[in-house]
């Protein structure tokens, strides 16, 4: 199939960057996002691009662990009681991918599909989207060895698809000498070169300029308030902005993409996983940026601000700031960072992020519709995957052939996706992005 007129849902970065990639092979397009584009978990995340270090969230022991921070509201996975009961099927699918077969098939699917994220964001620049990448690298730091030597070993996949990564665990010295700022407690550690970050508001920023100067409808509180389907076909949808005819349609609303596809019959298993960032300014200011192993933090040093950002909370879609998690993320990195107390915290923000059972993205075409595709489930993963993600779409919704490295992220390997009825739309927000 040739789509001319293609409709994104959702100005993400897995939207906006599909929208790109689309444009540039000569669709027509509009993108709807309810809320400003660049928001939710596009805005607030750690604006990290590592491909080498990209893996499934389901790990192996995650399963007992996530048990264990039920009742622990501090805890970086923290599963808040109440949303249990409704996520049964959710967890039960969460906790079979927590082994170590599964999590290496992930990882290696992960790395086929971010290899190119870089040539990608790389060409972006150079048409046009001015963006600062820090180039610095990545420091993974751990309180003890061990912790360390487990995280490179989970990486080895990685290494047979070509990716570069460290040969070995640096000792308190080594580490000590490429970070100064780092605790005496900090005892070893790993340094990924193959690594950038972005300030993420930034990025979306430029990206969404040169998709206006490119000729993309750009619909901001744009609310999806319906989808009109004919013969298995969307052949328009309707929005706060207007209706709009499409040949094409691309459903990248991050945790909002099921409750579109609910009302269609299919019912994603994405449950919204939220995240917390804040920025602190004046204190002391790492060389590069720091995955903080213990405390599941990271940390992004972006001119004079540094970027934190880290949590797992699953409390079903809402946008509820915790404070107690935010102090919890403070004390973690002021356990690992020499005179790391902040007087204040700026740009206090928390988003969801869209994540499936298995910790994989879903990119295909959704089941029932021939001309409906989905690109969600980015998970902590967006900044990494959605260029690659959105390029590998680009080429199966335009040329109708699926490049292989979208193979792992097919809907049908959920085989219950469909089992519900088709309902009307109901007025409610569904644009918003994750990214």
């Amino acid at each position: 199939m040739s789509a001319q007129r293609v409709v994104v849902v959702g100005g993400g970065v897995a939207g906006l960057s599909a929208a790109y990639s689309l444009r540039r092979r000569g669709a027509e397009v509009t993108v709807l996002e309810s809320n400003r584009l660049g928001s939710g978990a596009s805005a607030g995340n750690a604006g990290w691009l590592c491909p080498a270090q990209a893996g499934p969230l389901p790990e192996p022991g995650l399963a007992a662990d996530g048990v264990r921070s039920l009742l622990q509201r501090d805890s970086a996975l923290y599963f808040a009681p109440a949303s249990v009961p409704r996520m049964l099927g959710w967890l039960a699918g969460f906790a079979s991918h927590c082994n170590a077969r599964d999590h290496r098939h992930g990882t290696e699917a992960l790395a086929r599909l971010g290899r190119r994220a870089f040539e990608l964001i790389d060409r972006w620049i150079d048409d046009g989207v001015d963006v600062p990448l820090q180039r610095t690298g990545l420091l993974v730091c751990a309180r003890e060895r061990d912790g360390a030597q487990r995280f490179l070993d989970a990486l080895q996949p990685m290494r047979a698809l070509g990716h570069t990564l460290p040969e070995r665990v640096l000792e308190a010295g080594e580490l000590h000498e490429q970070e100064p700022i780092l605790a005496d407690v900090v005892r070893a550690g790993l340094l990924v070169e193959e690594h950038r970050h972005v300030h993420p508001p930034t990025l979306m920023a430029a990206l969404s300029q040169r998709l206006a100067a490119m000729g993309v409808t750009l619909e901001q509180g744009a609310e999806v308030l319906g989808l009109e389907v004919d013969g298995g076909r969307v052949r328009a949808l309707r929005s706060t902005a207007g209706s709009v005819d499409c040949d094409a349609v691309v459903l990248a609303a991050g945790a909002w993409t099921p409750r579109l596809t609910r009302e269609l019959g299919v019912r994603l298993p994405v449950a919204p996983g939220k995240g917390y960032s804040f920025e602190v300014r004046g204190g002391p200011m790492p060389r590069r940026a720091l995955l903080l192993l213990e405390p599941h933090v990271a940390c992004s040093p972006l001119g004079d601000r540094l970027r934190v950002a880290g949590t797992m909370e699953f409390s079903g879609v809402n946008a509820r700031l915790d404070q107690r998690r935010v102090a919890t993320m403070v004390r973690g990195v002021g356990g690992m960072v020499r005179d790391f107390a902040p007087p204040e915290l700026e740009q206090v923000w928390t988003g969801m992020r869209p994540i499936a059972p298995d910790g994989l993205p879903i990119i295909d075409r959704c089941p029932r519709h021939e001309n409906l595709y989905l690109a969600t489930a980015y998970s902590m993963l967006g900044m990494t995957i959605a260029a690659p993600a959105g390029d590998a779409l680009a080429e199966l919704i335009m040329t109708g052939r699926r490049p292989p490295e979208l193979e792992p992220f097919r809907a049908a390997r959920f085989p219950r996706l469909w089992q519900t009825g088709a309902r009307r739309i109901a007025r409610r927000p569904v644009g918003g992005a994750m990214g």
